[in-house]
């Protein structure tokens, strides 16, 4: 790579540690399309390399959680088992899909979050205007976890697109948790993060180990060598990112971050989109020549 490569790499893991740390997410969301409009299309390697790059980004988070004492360890026990699983089950199915399908999914999938995150805001302001509040607000977090099976199957849910879509799964997690764990917000992005730091690992692993077996848009073997090097330019900032940004989730206001991010992600999918629907197809690898005896 070359300096302007790295560093431009390295502003991409800023911005995306700064978001990760921020919302409880792995960065990933921001990270790939990022990659992909700076550096041009290649899903798998950056999906690869972004996995590698969770790591730092929810450890870092999870520390700063840690030390404002906002995790519930009990949660955390209760989710990791079933991400795990799905978090091995998401890479092999995205291992199954041919880049430029998958970049097609991940469009979907930002758009998806974009549109989720602006309906919320808004619904929020709304409510707000017309004075509803939650019900119980004041109770303890803990007496509000359910005690059954729905735990279990939101940290499946979670480490099923977190492998698939190569993110860390905050995005999909901390909805779930708000929503049928009654969890408040910060709460809920602590969760997250601890989860995410097991489930990137054993996730960044997976997808690196298999990564000679995809294919690049131009048809050649990807290379584990490739996606470390994209994920080395990144790591030092966003971790450092993500610790500034976890640090600002108690300082500012989360409903005006969660708009602007929500519109920056609502760009990245249709720029995506358009970059996906005007490239072409990867071409197939070129078969070894045979080559015949006199």
């Amino acid at each position: 790579m070359d300096l302007h490569f790295i560093i431009l790499t390295a502003l991409i893991g800023l911005v995306s540690g700064a978001f990760g740390g921020l919302l409880g997410i792995g960065g990933s969301i921001i990270m790939i399309p990022l990659l992909t409009l700076v550096h041009g299309p290649n899903q798998q390697l950056y999906q690869a390399a972004a996995m590698i790059v969770n790591v730092p980004v929810s450890a870092s988070a999870t520390i700063k959680h840690g030390i404002k004492g906002v995790i519930q360890p009990g949660l955390v026990k209760r989710l990791l088992p079933t991400a795990l699983i799905g978090i091995v089950l998401g890479v092999a199915l995205s291992n199954a899909i041919p880049t430029h399908g998958l970049q097609i999914v991940f469009s979907i999938f930002l758009a998806y979050v974009g549109l989720n995150e602006m309906v919320g805001i808004i619904r929020s302001r709304v409510g707000r205007a017309s004075g509803e509040e939650k019900k119980g607000s004041g109770e303890s977090e803990e007496t509000k976890l359910p005690k059954h099976g729905r735990i279990p199957l939101i940290g499946g849910i979670n480490g099923m697109i977190a492998g698939l879509l190569g993110i860390g799964g905050g995005v999909i997690l901390i909805p779930l948790l708000r929503q049928f764990c009654h969890l408040q917000v910060r709460a809920a992005i602590a969760a997250s993060s601890a989860t995410m730091l097991v489930t990137a690992t054993v996730g960044a692993v997976y997808k690196n180990l298999t990564l000679s077996e995809l294919l690049a848009p131009d048809g050649t073997h990807l290379q584990v060598s490739e996606s470390l090097s994209i994920a080395a330019a990144m790591v030092p900032t966003a971790f450092i990112g993500s610790y500034l940004g976890a640090g600002m989730t108690h300082r500012l206001p989360i409903p005006t971050i969660k708009m602007v991010f929500g519109a920056l992600v609502l760009v990245a999918a249709a720029r995506m989109a358009w970059m996906t629907t005007h490239s072409p197809e990867p071409a197939p690898p070129t078969p070894p020549t045979m080559q015949t005896s006199p």
